[in-house]
Order: C-alpha cells, then structure tokens, then sequence
C-alpha cells in the first residue's frame, strides 16, 4: 500500500473516531429524595452549560440529550448538588440528599406557593393539621391556641361567629384555602380535610393579598391524595367529648335574698308587694323567718301580715314560708353535661394521572344549657387529572350546613340565661324547684311563667323551651383550576374560584317575655337574612431560570378579578295580635324592617421574584397593583410591595457544635389600609336596636 494510501486510511480513521466520541446519548429518568419522594422543579443541567438547564416534572422525571461522557448536574434549594456522567439510559434514579445544615421544611406562603423555610425572608410558621384533630375543638381555628407564636385566638362568645384572631396584637380577617381568599366564619371548614395551616405573619409575609392582609393570613391547605400510585383509601374518624361546664362560676352571696333594705314581699312579682319588682337581692337576711314568697299559698278570703325590722309591716293575700337559700348553685344546677361527637368518613382513590377525594364530615354538639344543640354537615370533594403530560386540571368544592332551632342569647339583658340565672337573681329560689321546672302558672298554663320577679326577669326553664333562636347556613366554596406547562421554564395557570351563604337566622319571642325596651308582654317575631357571594378568577404565569451555578431566578406574573356581592334584611313584628302566633302577617303595628346591599369590584395585578444566590442568600420581592369600585374617589388605586432576605448562615460558616442552625432574615413592606366600604364582609356587625329592644346581630363576623 502506497503512503498516500496509508495516509488516507489515517485520516479516516480520525474523522470516524472524532465522529464517535462526539455523538450524543438521550439520558433519562426521576430524580427522588432520601425518602424515595419524586422531587419535581429540580434543576438539571450540563456542567458549566446553565443556560441549557431543564427542570423535572412533577413526577421528578427529566429526560434530555448530551454528548457522551459530559458531567450532568442536579441541583435543589435545600438539597446537596449530584453529579451524573452521562451514559445512554432512561431508567436512571438520581437520589439528592438533604444538606445537613439547612432547615428543611417547605411551608405554603402566599398564593398557595410551597417554599423552603431556609429561603423566606419574613415570618411564616406552619402546623400540621394532624395536630388539630386528635383532641378536637368545635371550630378548626381556635384549635391553633397555644400552636402559633404570636396567634392569640379568642372563642367569640356568641355562637357560630367567627373567632376573634390576633397576630401581634392585630385583627385578622383572611382565611385563604388552597391558595385563593374566601369570606368564612371559619366553622364552614372541617379539621378532617386540613392538611396543614400557614400563618403568615406581617404585611411582608402577605403583601400578594393586598388590604386584606394588612397584618397577615391563615393559610389552609387541604388533603388531596397523590397522584402516581393506584390505590384506593378509605378513612374513618371520630371524636367524642365530653363538657363539665365553666372551670369558674361567678362568686355570689347567699346570706341576703331580694329586695333592697332588708325588705321584701311577694305581692304579683311586679309591684303590688314589698320591692318584689326591684330585685337587687339586698332584702332580708336568710334566717328561716317567715316571708310571702312566689310559690306561696293565694289566699284570696285570708290575708297575711309580715313585720320587719325597723317597724316596717306588709299585708297581702300570700301566705308566709321560711325564707331560707334554697337556690344557692343555680348556674350549676341548671347547666348539663355538653356533649360533641365529630365523625368523618373520607374515600381517595388516586392513579397514574388522577386523584379523587371525598370527603364528608357531621358534627352533633349537645349544648351545656338545655334544649340548645348544634348540627353541622359538611362534604368536601376534590378532582385532579393530568389530561396530558403539559396540561392538568384540579377543582374542589366544599358545602357546608348548619343548622339549630335554639342558640342561646348571650348579650347584656334579661334576654341572657346568665343574666337571668348567675348575675343578678338570687338564692331564695331553686332552678330544681318542681314548681319552676312545671314553668306554667296555676291556670295560666302556656300564657305565663312562674318565677320570682316578672318585671325584669324570666323563668329559665320557660326561656330554654319557648323563646327558640333558630340558625340555618348553607355555606359553598370551590374552584376550578388549569394548568399548562410552557416549557422547562414556564407554567401557566387559570383559576376560578366563588364563596357564597345564605343565613337565615329568627327570634320567637312569646308573649310573657319582656326584655328592655319590650315590656308590653305581646310578644315578636323576627327573621334576620344575608346572603354573599365572593369570586375571584386570577391568571399566573410562572418561570425557574438557573442563570448560573451560583443564581437561580424564580417567580411569577399574575393577575386577578374580584367581584364581591353582599345583601342583608332585617325584618320584626311590632307586637303579635294573637299571642305566640309567629308570622309578620300576626303584626299588630306596621312591621318594621331594614335592608343593606353593596357590591365591590376589585381589579388586580401582581408579581413575585425570587433570586437564589445558592447556599448563600434569597432575596425575594413582590408587589401588588389593586384598583377598587368601592373608593369613590380619583385615588382609587393602591401599590402594595415588599422585599425580603434570608440567609442561612450554617450552611457556609462553620460553627460551633451547640449551634445546629443560624439563620439571618429582614423584610420590609407597605400595606394600606382600606375604607369601611371595602370591608364588607369582614368587619363585625355592631347590634341592631329594634323597636326599642336590643337583638343580637353580630353574625360570623359579617354586616
């Protein structure tokens, strides 16, 4: 062979080879933590090649092509950066390890966007909602007492109103369930179908919600299932418990029974005797003497005179009986054991691209005063499908109903049981008198109670089973939410979600009842209705870009539509014609009735950042654009930014053995305020003065 020949030989044989070692190889598979989890939004990339970076899909599976040999990358905020030597496969399972320093819970915040605790830069804690259901409170919120630092939660003292919640002092108002705002008095939310609770604390924390966080949000993110594995799941739950009472009852004195200087007489308990129309229970003192009492003998032929101290006498047609404290535990006598049972049935059944949970829950609650008990029953139901592996669709909807034909009054007056039973009656009459538990008077039956006083107080036996408050509350939310995969980079999502009750809540008052301002004993009706409806349909555009080994960018574009809807009627009776006959057509005078309605359109723009300097720092920004209907005026447009760092520090200083974890954080934020119009359907309800009378209005916490 001549050398030319050979040299062509050569030449080939290069090219060929260089041809070889320059072809590329498809590498693919999952990438999971130390737990075996799919781990999905993984950066992976080709060493000192960011630019080309992709991500992994929610099921943490990547796929992408690369010369033969070259090193592949992996990295995770939180998680240690792993190295693959590329090598055709498509069942690889890369598994990145925890870094040991980092704090390592992921957190909802704002948005229903999961972070790591490690990259926040405001204050944000988190508790499991296995920890609110293993003893059970009535209501999901005022199981966070002693849970949250800085959450004070205050059980409102009128049933089923929203609890009072106080971050740092401040009022909040925002309930946000999986990511969207809805108007809630919080008992519409069963503990059985929480996940977990985020408490964002702060504007800076919350400053995505705009007015309605001015001082943070409780998130609450709902069970879901998981998609991926096919299983079918059923669950059953049940609570049960017990309630003794007070821990404390009001301290009250027993040596002294009614009336006022030591002089009192039963004549008809509203004035024909000695002070028995002014109980201020400083008459005589208990000492066995002989007095005209309310359960004593009519005698119409034979009267009755009893002397007091003093040289005061009093003549009347009730027979004498010792005075003595025959009531001196009332309260407790009259109070029974309470009693709640919460049980929850739950059905998920999941596969390779779909879940499905349903849910339904009921709650009986046997009231501490008697003939008072609550009913609520609530289903929750959530779907979730991946229609392709770029587009996916998840809805939830959530009913609730409560229900009750008697709630117990607890304002000021002798409308109250306390007031009537604990505070200012005294000891010379028994709650287990059988006289008063019969509630009728001798050939009065159904017309008018027996009892001490009839001027200012009530049997409360006659109040329990005859003066009825019914609750009635149909309470729906839901969304519906699509999401689209761009590319490695971006995402889109298109959610629409509404919140809307009907209340209906009425008052029977019978003719026998006199509270302040209603003392004619003719008796009323009243019906107090509300109804809301809240939407919000909002648009996100989301991005990851890896910019270099060092810096990661991530965050979102989005904007939102609110159109808030509220009317409200409050309607009574001025006096029945015939006597306990409940309807407005039984009015004796003209009825008497108010109404309120507003509506609120709130247009919105927002955007988030977040710029990841590796181990070192994330620094992040967020502002809001919201322009209201409700402002009447040209500044009707309000900015809403914040801007946070943290660092933690552990992870590149090394330190001593006693400091497991160092972290360093600061944010800043501006949130307005609102005007009184922009919060209906948050402020509380001051009380309706009807007919001269005072009706408890201050329904879950809305006008």
């Amino acid at each position: 062979m001549s050398n030319k020949a050979k040299g062509l030989y050569i030449l080939l044989f290069l090219l060929f080879s260089s041809f070889s070692f320059s072809q590329k190889v498809t590498v693919a598979g999952k990438v999971v933590g130390a737990d075996g989890a799919e781990l999905p939004g993984v950066n992976v990339y080709i060493q000192g090649q960011t630019s080309a970076s992709i991500m992994t899909d929610i099921d943490g599976k990547f796929s992408l092509q690369v010369q033969e040999g070259k090193v592949i990358m992996f990295s995770y905020v939180g998680f240690l950066t792993k190295t693959l030597t590329a090598k055709e496969g498509n069942n690889y399972v890369v598994t990145l390890q925890e870094s040991n320093h980092a704090i390592r819970e992921v957190v909802v915040t704002a948005l229903g966007i999961e972070k790591k605790e490690s990259t926040i830069g405001y204050a944000v804690q988190e508790v499991d909602g296995k920890e609110l259901i293993k003893a059970r409170d009535p209501n999901p919120i005022t199981g966070l007492t002693g849970k949250v630092a800085g959450l004070s939660v205050g059980a409102s003292s009128e049933m089923l109103t929203a609890p009072n919640v106080l971050l740092r002092g401040d009022q909040l108002s925002l309930y946000v369930v999986d990511g969207v705002p809805i108007n809630s008095d919080t008992w519409n939310i069963s503990p059985d179908d929480v996940e977990s609770y985020s408490v964002l604390k702060g504007p800076a924390a919350a400053a995505l919600y705009g007015s309605r966080a001015q001082h943070g949000a409780i998130l609450i993110t709902t069970k879901k299932g998981a998609k991926g594995r096919d299983k079918l799941q059923v669950e059953f739950n049940s609570s049960n418990v017990f309630d003794k009472g007070f821990l404390a009852f009001p301290r009250l004195q027993d040596e002294y029974g009614a009336g006022e200087n030591e002089l009192y007489a039963f004549g008809d308990g509203k004035g024909g005797g000695l002070n028995d129309n002014d109980y201020d229970v400083w008459g005589p003192k208990f000492r066995g003497q002989l007095i005209p009492q309310y359960d004593g003998e009519y005698t119409p032929n034979q009267t009755w005179t009893t002397t007091f101290p003093g040289g005061y006498s009093y003549t009347g047609n009730i027979k004498p009986t010792p005075y003595i404290a025959r009531g001196k535990n009332n309260l407790g006598n009259f109070l029974r054991t309470g009693f709640q049972t919460t049980n929850n049935l739950s059905v998920t059944k999941s596969g390779k691209d779909y879940t499905v949970r349903t849910s339904l829950s009921h709650s009986f609650q046997q009231s501490i005063i008697p003939n008072m008990f609550l009913n609520i029953t609530g289903l929750n139901m959530y779907a979730s499908v991946n229609l392709s592996k770029k587009f996916s669709v998840d809805a939830n909807l959530n009913f609730n109903y409560q229900y009750t034909p008697n709630y117990p009054d607890v304002s000021y007056g002798p409308n109250s049981l306390i007031y009537n039973v604990a505070i200012w009656t005294g000891a010379d009459w028994s709650v287990s008198d059988p006289k008063i538990k019969g509630i009728w008077q001798q050939g009065k039956e159904g017309v008018q109670p027996i009892f001490a006083e009839y001027q200012r107080y009530h049997n409360p036996w006659a109040m329990v089973n005859y003066w009825l408050r019914g609750h009635d509350k149909k309470d729906t939310y839901g969304y519906v939410t699509g999401h689209y995969t761009i590319d490695d980079h971006l995402n889109m999502s298109l959610r629409t979600q509404i919140s809307t009750y009907d209340l209906l809540r009425t008052e029977k008052m019978p003719s026998w009842a006199h509270p302040y301002g209603r003392e004619q004993n003719l008796g009323d009706y009243r019906e107090d209705r509300r109804r809301l409806t809240d939407s919000n349909t909002d648009f996100q555009l989301n991005y990851n870009y890896l910019l270099s080994d060092l810096i990661q960018i991530s965050g979102l574009v989005g904007g939102n539509l609110r159109i808030f809807q509220y009317n409200s009627g409050f309607t009574s009776t001025d006096y029945l014609i015939v006597p306990n006959v409940y309807s407005f057509s039984n009015s004796l005078n003209p009825i008497q009735a108010n109404s309120f309605n507003a509506k609120m359109n709130v247009y919105s723009g927002y955007a988030a950042m977040d710029v990841d300097f590796g181990k070192y720092a994330t620094l992040s920004a967020t502002g809001r654009l919201d322009r209201s209907s409700a402002i009447l005026s040209s500044n009707d447009t309000y900015f809403y930014p914040s801007l946070s760092v943290a660092s933690l520090v552990s992870d590149y200083v090394k330190l001593p053995d006693f400091i497991s974890s160092l972290k360093v954080r600061g944010s800043y934020a501006a949130v307005r305020g609102v005007t009184t119009s922009e919060k209906i359907g948050t402020a509380p309800f001051n009380t309706i003065t009807a007919l001269g009378g005072s009706t408890s209005n201050s329904i879950n916490g809305y006008p």
